[in-house]
């Protein structure tokens, strides 16, 4: 049990018979009214002693021995308005408060039978300031008598109104009534008389006991419920007492119980707890008859028995709370604190120290259920208290520095988790730890608060806080859900503590994960040597750490090549994707640097390389172009030699089919001397003709516009017409003057034939046969591409001996060609013709049709003058204005409606 009241005897042995108590608070002090059984009136004053709450001096003030000459039934001071009502033989009448005899100001004959009444006193605040009004209902049989107090008397409220019973409790609740007859609670408004019917009763035995903010406690049996003003209940349970209770008081947030053998009970309503049970009531074999509240004193209580009067007084909250927080009740104490307010001279500093005091109960509630294993709950109180994350996380094994969580000290040892509830715990300290992460990223300026009655305070900066979290969440994965702590290492804003995430990811043998730490971290190093020390075992490819070279970027340029040249050696495949990958960052690694490195490593990646860094990402760079172009002409020239060597020697010359590397190579060749423009025609035209390079030679003499020179090689060194005409077609342009005699110049060089330096001289029976061969290819040049060759210039180089008949087509072809370009070209001149009269008619319409003709008659609009021989404007409006008047009117206009 806790001790929330002490019992303090006032009066003892008193010579009358008391019938009825009632105690109040004014202007800070504290009068017991008492009516006797002989109809006498006593006051007294408590006043509790000086440095002690629990010892009174007790002063009589006032004994009226001729108040009444009845029984004094039920009396009730109202100090706003110094009046003493009471209930006495039937009568309600009303008494001074001030003079000793108390004289009667009111007797409310119409009250004869009364049994009981209720007194109700509002305080309204108005513009004048704050009024109490004063209602008062008496229970007459079967009527409630309802009344106002004004000027001095009491007058009637409204009419009478009837209930089905005699009440035997009344009490006012707002504009209602709560009356509790034999069998029921009915709730009755006052104006209109409507009745609400609550709930029945078993025993007979009724009590209503108005509550703070409109409530009401309903007796039933051993049992009291909770309704607001309206009559719906409040709580699904009931507040249960061991007894009938005789009579009920509240003094929140405690409800107070007599019980007929003279005990009272202490219990709270949320949540339902017994609480205290207060037994040494009576000095003598008598029970105790009344229990009352001291009206506007909380926490002071008065009981009496027919000779004796007792005060219950409460101790100070601060005395109460730690009691409830050893039996665990924080709820209650919660309450407590909530409510700190002045009472007997112990009171709340500030609202700061009640709120310091509330967070000191949440924290130990917080713990408290973490110790019970509701997990879920602690850590949602923890989020919502700002609890120091490293406190929290410190009730866990393992996930904390030993040294830094012995420094954490908690209200008593936590207990040892394991198994399930391990697991348990760790899965919500994993939603604890995520949400105070997303708090943290979203820059919260109060994101914890550690407790200083729970912990050491240690501060620590907001960077600090972010390497506990993320540590420990990571901890928490490998123990829950090692998938997760991948994501958790990629996520930008990872601030994981090296040595301790480290320690943890060799612990369960994470060497992915640890990969990804180094890689966070920027230690690419150490990463590097974990992937190369992982590629040393069996069943693990080299492809990761390719992967990881191709992301490391320009600033590591000198690791990528430490770490990359024994996949270059190894796995050169591989290895050149460590430069090739189309990614942003292999893209920009400086590529002078890498095509110097591949030349020193393994310079048959050079090829390969410069094929994608061209062909790929389109890079201009002469030196890449001029590397490629001899690179290729190395490959070919090496490949050619071999193939020679591996010819018989017989047949050393054989123009025959080529392997197909060496075809291949020199496909490649030919198309890149082809297709780039970016390479240095000059030296290289000079290194293909001294390795015999007769095809890929006259494809760079076209790319420097020797024509003349590469159509030579084609008809007389590879002997090849066909390639000689599809470079024609490559290259004839009308447009460039360059390019636009190509094919005339392949007709000279197939009448002429002449001879290259370097070809040996043929004999004459050749050299005739290959006259008569090329003179059949310039004829057939004529039929092919007659429009594409000057006719004139044509016919002065074919030999006088040539056949009209042989070039008809050609002529033909010619003929009509030029008839049908004069013929569009007369078309397009007639065109603009036309276009131009069509133009030249459309503005001689539109002038005829805007001409302005000034006559003697004509006169400016503004000034109202002739035009006479004046400049003028006309405006759209037709309207004509002298020229110095433009202005004016212009104003005119701008201002006119």
């Amino acid at each position: 049990m806790i001790e929330i009241y002490k019992v303090i005897p006032v009066l003892k042995n008193i010579p009358l018979d008391i019938e009825c108590i009632y105690a109040y608070e004014s202007c800070t002090t504290v009068y017991l009214v008492i009516g006797t059984k002989q109809g006498h009136l006593l006051m007294y004053k408590v006043v509790p002693k000086t440095g002690n709450d629990f010892k009174f001096d007790v002063h009589l003030l006032k004994s009226n021995k001729s108040f009444s000459k009845k029984p004094i039934v039920q009396i009730e001071a109202v100090p706003e308005f110094r009046i003493l009502i009471s209930l006495s033989d039937g009568v309600v009448s009303v008494h001074g408060l001030d003079k000793m005899e108390n004289p009667l100001i009111n007797c409310l004959h119409k009250t004869k039978g009364a049994t009981l009444f209720a007194v109700n006193v509002r305080k309204i605040k108005t513009l004048t300031g704050e009024q109490c009004t004063l209602r008062l209902c008496v229970v007459v049989k079967r009527k409630l008598m309802l009344f106002y107090w004004k000027n001095n008397e009491f007058l009637e409220l409204s009419p009478d109104l009837n209930v089905p019973d005699i009440p035997k409790v009344i009490a006012w609740c707002s504009e209602s009534l709560c009356v509790g007859f034999r069998s029921e609670y009915s709730l009755i408004n006052c104006m209109s008389g409507e009745s609400k019917e609550l709930f029945p009763v078993n025993t007979g035995e009724t009590n209503v006991v108005p509550l703070e903010g409109g409530r009401l406690a309903l007796g039933r049996d051993e049992n009291t419920y909770i309704f607001d003003h309206e009559g719906s209940p409040i709580l699904k349970y009931p507040i249960s007492w061991s007894d009938h209770p005789v009579s009920i008081v509240d003094d929140p947030p405690y409800l107070l119980a007599m019980m007929p053998s003279s005990q009272i009970e202490v219990r709270a309503i949320e949540p339902r707890l017994l609480l205290q049970k207060i037994t040494d009531l009576t000095s003598s074999s008598s029970k105790t008859k009344q229990l009352v509240k001291c009206v506007s004193k909380k926490g002071h209580l008065f009981v009496s028995s027919p000779k004796d009067v007792f005060c219950i007084v409460a101790l100070p909250f601060q005395q109460q709370i730690p009691q409830l927080l050893r039996e665990s009740q924080f709820e209650l104490a919660l309450q407590l604190a909530d409510i700190c307010e002045d009472r007997d001279g112990d009171s709340c500093d500030s609202l700061n120290e009640k709120e310091k005091t509330k967070k000191q109960i949440e924290n130990l509630q917080a713990f408290d259920n973490f110790c019970k294993k509701e997990f879920e709950t602690a850590m949602k109180l923890f989020l919502k208290l700002q609890t120091d994350p490293s406190h929290v996380i410190g009730l866990f094994p393992d996930l904390l520095p030993d040294d830094y969580r012995n420094k954490i000290e908690y209200p008593y040892k936590p207990p040892e988790l394991k198994g399930l509830d391990l697991e348990n715990g760790i899965f919500a300290l994993i939603d604890y730890l995520i949400e105070i992460r997303r708090k943290l990223n979203s820059n919260s300026d109060n994101v914890v608060a550690a407790d200083e009655r729970t912990s050491k305070n240690i501060s620590k900066s907001r960077a600090q806080l972010r390497q506990i979290v993320d540590t420990t969440l990571l901890k928490c994965y490998l123990q829950t859900n090692d998938a997760l702590v991948s994501p958790l290492l990629r996520l930008p804003g990872n601030h994981c503590h090296l040595e301790e995430t480290e320690r943890a990811l060799k612990r369960y043998s994470k060497h992915n994960e640890l990969i990804i730490l180094y890689q966070s971290k920027g230690l690419h190093r150490k990463a590097l040597e974990t992937l190369q020390n992982q590629c040393k075992k069996p069943n693990f490819g080299h492809e990761r750490i390719v992967q990881y070279l191709q992301h490391l970027g320009k600033d590591n340029l000198d690791l990528i090549f430490e770490y990359a040249t024994w996949l270059l050696k190894e796995h050169p495949e591989d290895g050149l994707k460590i430069f090739t990958e189309d990614n942003s960052e292999t893209e920009q690694l400086p590529r002078e640097r890498v095509l110097e490195y591949i030349q020193k490593v393994n310079p048959d990646l050079i090829i390969p390389y410069l094929e994608h860094v061209i062909w790929n990402w389109k890079d201009n760079t002469l030196l890449f172009h001029n590397t490629l172009a001899n690179k290729y002409r190395e490959k070919v020239r090496y490949l050619l030699e071999e193939y020679r060597v591996s010819l018989p020697e017989s047949d050393s010359t054989s123009t025959g089919e080529e392997p197909a590397e060496l075809k291949l190579m020199r496909k490649k060749l030919i198309h890149f001397l082809e297709t780039s423009d970016y390479y240095s025609t000059e030296t290289l035209s000079f290194f293909l003709l001294n390795d015999g390079l007769w095809e890929e030679r006259a494809v760079v003499m076209g790319k420097i516009g020797n024509h003349e020179e590469a159509l030579t090689i084609y008809i007389r060194a590879l002997d090849d017409t066909k390639k000689a005409e599809e470079y024609c077609n490559r290259m004839y342009s009308k447009s460039q003057p360059g390019n636009r005699d190509v094919f005339l110049t392949l007709l000279k060089l197939y009448v002429s034939s002449p001879a290259l330096p370097s070809l040996p001289p043929d004999d004459s029976a050749a050299q005739a046969k290959g006259v008569k061969q090329h003179l059949d290819a310039a004829i057939e040049l004529l039929r092919k591409h007659a429009t594409k060759i000057d006719p004139l210039r044509a016919l002065l180089l074919l030999p006088r001996k040539t056949p009209i008949s042989s070039i008809r087509t050609f002529l033909e072809t010619v003929t009509m060609h030029t008839v049908k370009e004069r013929h569009e070209g007369q078309i397009f001149r007639n065109l603009l013709l036309a276009q131009h009269l069509l133009v030249q008619n459309q503005r001689i319409k539109l002038h005829q049709e805007n001409k302005v003709v000034v006559d003697e008659d004509d006169f400016c609009s503004f000034c109202l003058r002739k035009i006479g021989r004046s400049a003028f404007l006309r405006y759209p409006n037709k309207n004509l204005i002298h020229y110095s008047c433009k202005d004016k009117y212009n104003r005119a206009q701008l201002y006119s409606p």
